[in-house]
């Protein structure tokens, strides 16, 4: 064991009872273990929120859509489904319809985005078996009817359940027009539940063929709902597709649709970094008034070290030492109190939030290994650069003036 070493642990740790200098040491240590916990807690929870978001939203939503402007139909899908077939990212292709009508049930009336899409297609580019809470996935009803399924939501708002009768009403884009709205009636076959509740609000799906009756198309449809073998790709593919495609086809990813969300998310995580930042800054700042706390205190024991021939150099590696001990002891604290925190939530979700807000029902934290050793790194730098200005003060003690008033 190094000299410098031998006296920093004497300073740091005394066997025989606890001093004020071991006290302080021990706070300081405690202080940054916080820090450096709330740091790691706070970048995991925003990792885990936007993580939590981009799973639900590509669980509940094509990966891009294909639409044509100023709300034209494909009349002829043969033509661009092989176009966008010959793109090795595309792996399922599916045609559907999208229109606002307004759905009612008894007294209540809502307005609703009308989705269809063929039974036989919905599970390609919605994971609906994963958020249906009640009922089938089915879109006829056993005398033949036209089924529907709707969100949870929308069916409290309603008062409306599991094989109830409501009616879907198509109004005319033009004020002008004096033309009775069309009507369909509709069993509700299926009650879904995806987390978001703009979607449980809002999204209602029915089969390609009523949705084109009910908005007189024919066979045509609003457009291409695609899935991806790898859904981050959806950019990348999305500008791939608009630029061979051109006028009047645009493509939108999933992300494009959500774009304001994924700008919240973005502008939200560098201030909140910052606040829980400075709790770690503050730890480092008591590390700096421990480390000089410790020359005012041993001011005696320095001289009477530096009398017996110990260089300025020692001198000040013993203040490193003991800067580096405070920041890897409490640097690890920190790592352990992270560690638990992280898994008593995810284990049993202490913290819950309110799912119609949030999108999600707990509290996410989504730890990364990455977030560990930056966070680590930075704390156990930033506590060796916190031993400079005491170093210095030690160094420039003079082993006459340590000693005149002892």
């Amino acid at each position: 064991m190094s000299f410098p070493l031998f006296i920093a642990k004497r300073h740091l740790f005394n066997r025989h009872k606890i001093g004020y200098i071991s006290f302080i040491s021990i706070v300081s240590t405690i202080g940054l273990a916080l820090g450096v916990a709330a740091l790691i807690l706070t970048i995991s929870v925003l990792n885990g929120f936007e993580n939590v978001i981009k799973e639900k939203l590509i669980g509940f939503d094509a990966h891009i859509r294909l639409r044509l402007f100023n709300g034209q139909i494909f009349k002829s899908s043969d033509k661009i489904a092989d176009q966008l077939l010959q793109i090795p990212e595309v792996k399922e292709l599916v045609p559907y319809v999208h229109s606002t009508v307004m759905i009612r049930n008894k007294a209540e009336t809502d307005g609703v985005i009308l989705e269809g899409i063929k039974e036989t297609d919905i599970g390609k580019t919605l994971d609906i078996h994963r958020f249906l809470k009640e009922g089938s996935v089915s879109f006829q009803t056993r005398d033949g009817g036209n089924g529907i399924i709707i969100g949870r939501k929308l069916a409290a708002k309603l008062d409306a359940k599991l094989g109830d009768n409501v009616y879907l009403f198509v109004l005319e884009p033009s004020p002008q027009s004096r033309r009775r709205p069309k009507v369909g009636s509709f069993t509700i076959t299926g009650i879904y539940e995806s987390g978001i509740a703009d979607y449980d609000d809002i999204f209602v799906y029915t089969s390609l063929g009523a949705a084109q009756d009910m908005m007189n198309l024919g066979d045509s449809f609003s457009g291409f709902q695609m899935i991806l073998d790898n859904p981050y790709n959806a950019a990348a593919v999305t500008d791939t597709i608009n630029t061979r495609l051109g006028y009047p086809y645009h493509a939108m990813s999933w992300l494009d649709l959500h774009a304001n969300l994924f700008e919240w998310l973005r502008v939200q995580r560098f201030p909140i970094i910052i606040v829980f930042g400075l709790i770690a800054a503050v730890a480092i700042f008591n590390i700096v008034s421990s480390l000089m706390m410790i020359v005012i205190e041993k001011t005696k024991d320095i001289g009477i070290l530096k009398s017996m021939g110990i260089s300025n150099r020692q001198t000040g590696r013993i203040f490193l030492i003991e800067g580096t001990i405070i920041g890897i002891a409490g640097t690890f604290s920190g790592y352990l109190l992270a560690f638990m925190l992280s898994w008593l939530q995810n284990r049993f979700g202490i913290i819950a939030l309110p799912e119609d807000v949030y999108f999600m029902n707990q509290l996410p934290i989504e730890p990364k290994l990455i977030y560990y050793l930056a966070v680590g790194f930075f704390a156990i730098l930033s506590s060796i650069l916190a031993t400079i200005y005491p170093s210095h003060k030690a160094m420039k003690l003079a082993p006459t003036e340590a000693i005149r008033y002892e």
